[in-house]
């Protein structure tokens, strides 16, 4: 009955298609070994293939043991095996998280690389339907917002999950009736990991009240599932039409944002994080809410930490990166006419001659006036410079608000000096002194781009 059950998932859902390749991750325990045991008498009437990939976490004693059960299972099965071990535990410190999201870091990586050796088409997990009930509570109690009631979903990319609505003591039952062994992790039990607290003492409490809450549960998680596959179709839409790759991450329009109701800009807001990582673990309804904050306080730059992520306001613009541009303070001598590479990756060409030409990122001095060695620095708190036609002396940060600038873009520019005076905000404005004279010499700045090249 199982097995017929499993088999018409399979189909009804597309999870596996006539010469597929599967990747099927496997523990050792009950869940990971009933999924395995039934893929392998499966597997010949779709025709596809199967291997196994195992992590062993390194956080007991017995877990080079579950290993080799693996191993010597897949061995009697005839079924090719990738067995590896990561120290979960350091992994947890070098990120700053805690056990559980290290192991599902590791997991997940671990998994992607070896279906990618292995060119398959898919990787099985055996998460069934209490998982699923256990990770919608989960989420709840972190203060998931209505995309963490979704849950798991049957298929997420190359990861596939069949027993979603399978109860963990079915496939239990299973083993036992087709004498099959599996590995008990002591680690289960204990009641300090906040998912095992839900499994033992959370969920059977809920089940006084209503006997069948986990399927209840989990018909829930559908639903949400069915909201949530719109919502992301929308968002993909907006994003497509008002957002774009940017320098280390991604940027989106502010304007068409606020013209969104609540409720939208919160799920476009959530698909916009996701685009760095391709999954939101830590991201929390909260961290929704400071974004939302930042978007109607009507300041023009502000930021944000959330958990593995930086997100910025930048006037018009809304940036998320892994983490905040660090970009260098220097000063540099420029003792002639050549070529000089700044510490940001920009380029300064400086040029001696009759060529009148200028453009957007250029300017012309007179070369009768200036004189080698000129300094080219990152802007300093209280620069002042005269504007080309203007009487008066400005504040650089006065220009750069004026001229509405972003924080980075402000760090970035080039100050070109004679002496201390500002000669050429480079990219931007020139001063108002050192103009060319008729039949006079010449020097020609010409900023270049990171990545751009001189013609």
């Amino acid at each position: 009955m199982m097995l017929e059950r499993l088999e018409q998932i399979l189909r009804q859902h597309k999870l596996v298609t006539s010469g597929d390749k599967l990747l099927v991750a496997v523990s050792g325990g009950a869940d990971s070994m009933a999924l395995l045991h039934l893929l392998s008498r499966l597997a010949p009437s779709f025709p596809c293939a199967l291997m196994v990939a195992h992590l062993d976490h390194q956080l007991r004693s017995a877990s080079s043991a579950d290993a080799d059960f693996v191993i010597d299972y897949c061995e009697q099965e005839n079924i090719p095996v990738v067995v590896e071990k990561i120290d979960v535990a350091a992994l947890s410190q070098d990120l700053s998280v805690g056990l559980e999201e290290a192991g599902r870091h590791a997991r997940r990586k671990f998994l992607l690389k070896v279906a990618a050796e292995h060119a398959c088409s898919a990787i099985v997990l055996a998460h069934h339907g209490d998982d699923q009930a256990e990770t919608l509570l989960f989420r709840l109690l972190r203060g998931s917002g209505l995309s963490g009631l979704a849950a798991m979903r049957m298929k997420n990319g190359l990861f596939i999950r069949p027993l979603l609505t399978f109860r963990s003591s079915a496939l239990k039952d299973y083993l036992q009736q087709q004498d099959i062994a599996w590995c008990e992790d002591a680690s289960n039990a204990d009641i300090s990991f906040t998912r095992n607290k839900i499994r033992h003492h959370l969920l059977p409490q809920l089940q006084e009240y209503n006997p069948q809450v986990v399927d209840a549960l989990r018909r829930l998680s559908q639903q949400a599932t069915d909201e949530d596959e719109y919502w992301t179709t929308l968002a993909a839409g907006f994003l497509a039409k008002h957002g774009r790759c940017s320098t280390d991450g991604f940027e989106v329009d502010i304007k068409p944002l606020l013209l969104l109701g609540r409720a939208e800009r919160s799920r476009i807001l959530r698909a916009f994080l996701q685009q760095l990582h391709g999954y939101l673990a830590g991201v929390e309804a909260g961290h929704i809410a400071q974004i939302e904050d930042l978007l109607m306080a009507g300041r023009p730059q502000a930021d944000l930490h959330l958990p593995g992520i930086w997100v910025a306001r930048r006037y018009d613009r809304l940036l998320c990166s892994t983490d905040s541009p660090e970009i260098p303070d220097y000063e540099i001598s420029i003792s002639g006419p050549g070529e000089y590479q700044l510490p940001t990756g920009d380029r300064l060409l400086f040029l001696v001659g009759n060529n009148h030409e200028v453009g957007a990122c250029s300017a012309l001095f007179s070369a009768d006036h200036l004189s080698f060695p000129l300094t080219v620095r990152s802007p300093r708190p209280g620069d002042r410079f005269q504007p080309s036609g203007m009487t008066g002396r400005k504040l650089l940060k006065d220009y750069f608000i004026d001229a509405k600038i972003d924080r980075e873009s402000r760090l970035r520019t080039p100050v070109v000096c004679h002496a201390d005076e500002i000669i050429w905000l480079a990219g931007h404005r020139r001063c108002e002194g050192f103009h060319p004279v008729p039949d006079g010499n010449l020097l020609k700045i010409i900023l270049f781009r990171q990545n751009q090249s001189v013609e």
